[in-house]
């Protein structure tokens, strides 16, 4: 599975907006907790952007057991379908076997089920191992690729006897597949490291400047991004960082170190614990995710250290507004298509700006000051916000050339994972986030500016 699949990252969508002059009691700092109604906020939002990507590849996918073929015309399984959607829209199941896929997250009674979740069956009714995954989307129905002959469908659960007689269990993996609220430093780590998957070459030098690495290099560089010092490029050093950690116990972040051969002591290559049993692989073939209790895995397996401990800091709520003022500035945003130029100045009376001047522009109107209209400049207000997170008016920050780590250029997410942003061919662009342009030079987010 070399695709690379965006990292499960979302932080909960909070009732407090994040625009607007703050009222006295505005701009306080609040504990590091997620409450229950912003929690279901956040998966609800986040299960119908996979239930909208599932129903759009109706028509346009065949079944494949034997082929994963992630573009047009699509091959899925029941398996990679589910692995595949949930990959674009930011959560990494990191596999591609319905049995693994059966061990993540937590049960889920079928009588409570919600959309999001994981329905498992097996047609031989012979044992609890699942041999078909579908997604449940509310109201009775679930979408899956069904078989050959049906492909992807909504299937209703009363509507054959094959959906009770041969159910197995549910799982909800949303929100555990998914970032903490507030993001710990091991989702920013973890998140760093999905974002690199195609934007590193891996090999047997660690050169930051040509971004190439080998698995221990790879591993230093994400730490040393995220304030974390590690001082090794070696696999057996980085073995003796840290505290030892027990299997049971791993947390985002954490670094795991297995051997070449089964009953070997000696490390061969080192993954970082993405969380619910999921890890990022470095090695030759690139940055891999999996799953821990994949046999290949789990039996060399060799020890855990965790290098950093979290911060209990409070976390500062930007002012507030409604979401009617996103709605606002994104309208203002899209309505200068066409209206506005390109050029190496900052000029409102001409509408002439560098794509950092457009959004400095464009947010100035609705009374939001970026405080500078360079790209980098503006990388520092507000607050990070995950991708899978993003909300209509986000600030989004790019590269130019296609190693997404030096921010070059700016642009204004307007929902539905696309953006508006200044070209330098001369006019505003209406773009997505799934392209291979942005794939490549997506570097972060801010919000509550």
């Amino acid at each position: 599975m070399k695709k690379r699949l965006v990292i499960a990252t979302l932080l909960v969508i909070v009732s407090l907006s994040f625009f607007g002059v703050p009222s006295p009691d505005q701009g306080r700092v609040l504990a590091a907790t997620t409450t229950t109604q912003n929690n279901q906020l956040a998966v609800e939002a986040k299960a119908d952007q996979l239930i909208q990507t599932g129903r759009s590849l109706i028509g346009k996918a065949t079944y494949s057991n034997s082929e994963y073929k992630p573009t047009s015309p699509y091959k899925f399984s029941c398996a990679t379908f589910l692995m595949y959607i949930f990959g674009e829209n930011g959560v990494d199941l990191a596999t591609y076997n319905e049995d693994y896929m059966m061990q993540q997250g937590t049960y889920v009674a079928r009588n409570q089920l919600q959309k999001g979740d994981l329905l498992f069956f097996n047609s031989k009714n012979t044992s609890n191992v699942p041999d078909h995954v579908a997604m449940y989307i509310g109201d009775n129905k679930v979408i899956h690729m069904a078989d050959p002959k049906q492909n992807i469908v909504i299937s209703d659960l009363d509507s054959k006897p094959y959906y009770k007689d041969n159910y197995v269990t549910a799982r909800r993996v949303l929100p555990s597949l998914l970032p903490s609220n507030p993001a710990t430093k091991g989702d920013s780590i973890v998140e760093l490291s999905y974002d690199l998957m195609n934007k590193v070459t891996m090999g047997n030098v660690n050169d930051e400047k040509a971004m190439k690495f080998t698995g221990a290099g790879f591993v230093n560089y994400v730490y040393k991004k995220n304030g974390v010092s590690i001082g090794s490029t070696t696999i057996k050093e980085q073995m003796n960082q840290g505290a030892t950690v027990s299997r049971a116990n791993l947390k985002k972040g954490d670094l795991i170190f297995f051997s070449n051969a089964i009953g070997s002591s000696t490390p061969g290559f080192v993954g970082i614990y993405a969380g619910d049993h999921r890890i990022v692989i470095p090695n030759s073939n690139g940055i891999l995710t999996r799953v821990l209790f994949v046999d290949y895995y789990d039996q060399r397996f060799l020890t855990a250290k965790r290098v950093f401990t979290e911060k209990s800091a409070p976390v500062v709520v930007p002012p507030t507004v409604s979401a009617t003022s996103a709605d606002k500035l994104v309208v203002f945003a899209t309505s200068l298509t066409s209206k506005v130029k390109f050029g190496y100045v900052y000029d409102e009376k001409s509408l002439t700006f560098t794509s950092a001047g457009f959004t400095y522009y464009v947010y100035k109107n609705q009374g939001i000051d970026l405080k500078s209209k360079l790209a980098s400049q503006q990388a520092k207000i507000g607050i990070a916000v995950q991708k899978a997170n993003l909300q209509k008016g986000d600030l989004i920050l790019f590269s130019t050339d296609n190693k997404g780590t030096n921010i070059k250029q700016t642009g204004i997410y307007i929902g539905g994972s696309q953006f508006v942003s200044l070209s330098t061919s001369g006019s505003v662009l209406k773009e997505s986030l799934n392209s291979d342009w942005a794939k490549k030079n997506y570097v972060s987010a801010r919000r509550g500016l």
